[in-house]
């Protein structure tokens, strides 16, 4: 996932300048996130403003994914790759999205993604896709859990106006990979993720995993995303 110290810093601080005036964002706990080696940053998922609170709200570069389709106004599409975005087909097979996810992964970076596939229409977090199980086992890397409380009532599905909701991004304790691969590993981490965001869980009948519905970026994007 290459990108432009310059670009992404830019538009990192530009974003976080306008959260902490707008949402009055608060950051908790971020220290808890290693500053080296692999990370997978596992989000709940209500808000186009998800990716870019992960973003700006790192001491260190996140990777994520975007549908082609998001960046087809040229200037946005030159943008979301000097910030590191990594754009994919909405048609290419959810496989192929998951591998270059665990090649970001193998190569020591920290990569977000948001497993429910989709916004919450309510701010619930729904059952989680089954890449995380898989980006897991594939690279053993820790996974933290992230949860962005406030980011729905600010900017929730089918808003056309961004309010001055306050907003806070919390982050939990590293997880092991053991600890997610055990029996009723992955139901842990979602509760604790919505604990995190001080949200409710929604139970229902998983989502089967498909292509990533696009995994917005870094600093400022939009898009609905899972993996």
């Amino acid at each position: 996932m290459p990108r432009s110290a310059f670009w992404w810093n830019l538009s990192k601080w530009t974003v976080l300048s306008f959260c902490k005036v707008w949402h009055r964002l608060r950051i908790e706990d971020v220290v808890r996130v290693p500053a080296t080696g692999p990370v997978l940053l596992v989000a709940n998922h209500a808000s186009y403003l998800d990716p870019p609170l992960v973003g700006i709200s790192m001491r260190r570069w996140v990777g994520f994914l975007a549908q082609s389709g998001l960046a087809g106004f040229p200037p946005l599409r030159w943008w979301m790759r000097q910030v590191g975005v990594t754009l994919i087909d909405r048609k290419a097979p959810s496989k192929d999205a998951l591998r270059l996810v665990a090649d970001a992964l193998a190569a020591g970076e920290a990569v977000g993604i948001f497993p429910e596939g989709t916004r919450s229409a309510d701010g619930s977090v729904g059952p989680f896709r089954s890449g995380v199980e898989f980006l897991v086992r594939r690279t053993g890397a820790c996974v933290v859990p992230v949860g962005l409380d406030g980011a729905h009532r600010a900017f929730g599905r089918g808003a056309w106006f961004v309010r001055p909701s306050k907003i806070v991004v919390r982050y939990g304790e590293p997880w092991s990979a053991e600890r997610v691969l055990q029996p009723g590993g992955i139901d842990a981490l979602r509760a604790e993720v919505a604990r995190l965001a001080n949200a409710p869980l929604r139970e229902c009948r998983p989502v089967p995993s498909t292509t990533p519905e696009g995994t917005a970026a870094g600093p400022a994007s939009s898009a609905d995303s899972g993996v």
